[in-house]
């Protein structure tokens, strides 16, 4: 796992998720409540006098600024969390809902395309280490027909009942896992 991973699941406590996306959904159940700090600042709306609302907003919004300087609050845009989806692909998680929220809400990543930093030979065939930092390993002792080489593309798409699927461009297909989970 990078190091940037690491730490940003070790101190994540809150994910807001883009005002659009929360929009989009109809109510927030009990059990996925929004987080405290954001719902003192929707509390606010609730304020009739003007003067009071904006000193509300004021004290929460720099409650939001200290919690996120604090590493206590991380807020992502849309295209962070697809990222931050694509570098988790192939990685078994507990059930974090930190980048998606309800079902639907964002596109499930289904194939991964990397382009191979290093490669050796192991037991069973052969690790990859993709310029992105993940490390999958081949799962079957299938001939690939070629010398995997650094720079070379891979595809990397889900298949059948949790496994995963490798293509080196111009390659055959074969099983593959991911190892730095």
């Amino acid at each position: 796992m990078s190091k940037i991973l690491k730490t940003s699941v070790a101190t994540l406590l809150v994910v807001v998720l883009p005002t659009q996306a929360l929009a989009a959904r109809d109510e927030v159940s009990a059990k996925d409540p929004v987080p405290a700090i954001f719902q003192e600042v929707v509390d606010c709306l609730q304020i009739d006098d003007s003067t009071q609302r904006l000193t509300c907003y004021d004290n929460k919004v720099q409650a939001m600024k200290a919690a996120q300087k604090a590493a206590q609050l991380f807020i992502a845009s849309e295209d962070q969390i697809k990222e931050s989806r694509r570098g988790l692909f192939g990685l078994t998680l507990p059930g974090l809902k930190i980048f998606g929220g309800a079902a639907g809400d964002y596109e499930e990543v289904k194939e991964i395309e990397g382009v191979i930093a290093s490669v050796r030979e192991a037991t069973a065939g052969y690790v990859f280490t993709l310029a992105d930092g993940a490390v999958w390993a081949q799962s079957d002792s299938l001939y690939l027909g070629m010398t995997p080489k650094k720079g070379q593309k891979i595809v990397i798409r889900k298949a059948a009942l949790g496994s995963y699927m490798g293509k080196l461009e111009g390659g055959v297909g074969f099983r593959i896992k991911r190892l730095n989970n």
